[in-house]
């Protein structure tokens, strides 16, 4: 499935729809402020244990491969192939169109119950990495089971929109919830008992010239996992161009082999 956290990949609608909402241009980059944004919502109260163990729903088997059928917002017919190589710690895994954006490799390890995507990210720009490992899953996976990758105020990176001649801050937060148990059914194939689990990238725009926020805009990535499968579906609910609708790219699992 590679990397979870893409930062032009999901960050660029969500980015272009708050813009497109408040009448102002693209970021040019910044320092953060370290400031937490409120953006990250209360989790429900912990449900149903669904696993003890986070490992069996994401085997990282060198050699291994899946297909997936994917269909973009144009409805568009895509393939993805993914594959895990042998590294030193756990796998490279490498895509060749993940959810239509085009090929990608990461390094995917288990550590201490976890599956972790090493995979340093620079949000602002500015030279230092903000993200390190990336939790993808962790145990025990229960229901509303929830944990963040990046919460911050990113100051000055969005060029003047209310035209008092100052740069906008931007919040942005990045979180990922364990939704419920659900069923998945590929195409040609039996019913397949899975694991949904989100992660939301939400941002917004804070003008400096009264300290007002513009609208909240949110990206959703939602994966269904399989014990001793992996990856069987992803779904990218996003903001379309015009900001006001959504796109949606899915992609679902054909075949599989190597596990």
């Amino acid at each position: 499935m590679t990397r979870l956290l893409q930062p032009r990949r999901l960050l660029a609608p969500v980015i272009c729809a708050l813009l497109a909402a408040c009448g102002g241009g693209g970021s040019d980059g910044g320092d953060g402020g370290g400031e937490p944004t409120g953006l990250v919502p209360t989790p429900p109260a912990l449900g149903d244990t669904l696993y003890a163990d986070a490992t069996v729903l994401r085997p990282l088997t060198p050699g291994a491969s899946w297909v997936y059928a994917g269909l973009t917002p144009s409805n568009i017919s895509y393939t993805n192939t993914v594959t895990h190589a042998a590294a030193s710690e756990g796998v490279m895994e490498s895509s060749t169109n993940t959810l239509a954006t085009g090929a990608d490799t990461i390094n995917v390890v288990a550590r201490s119950g976890s599956i972790l995507q090493v995979a340093p990210i620079d949000f602002n720009g500015d030279g230092v990495n903000d993200v390190s490992d990336v939790i993808e899953l962790r145990s025990p996976v229960r229901v509303n089971d929830q944990y963040t990758a990046f919460d911050e105020r990113l100051v000055g990176v969005v060029p003047d929109i209310d035209g008092d001649a100052r740069a906008e801050s931007l919040d942005v937060a990045v979180y990922t919830r364990v939704i419920r148990a659900e069923n998945v059914t590929p195409p040609g194939l039996p019913a397949i008992a899975s694991v949904r689990v989100d992660l939301v990238v939400a941002a917004r725009v804070l003008l400096s010239a009264n300290s007002s926020f513009g609208p909240t805009v949110r990206a959703t990535r939602s994966v269904w996992y399989a014990s001793g499968i992996g990856v069987v579906k992803q779904r990218l609910d996003a903001p379309a161009d015009d900001g006001i609708s959504r796109d949606y790219t899915t992609e679902t699992i054909t075949s599989w082999t190597g596990l």
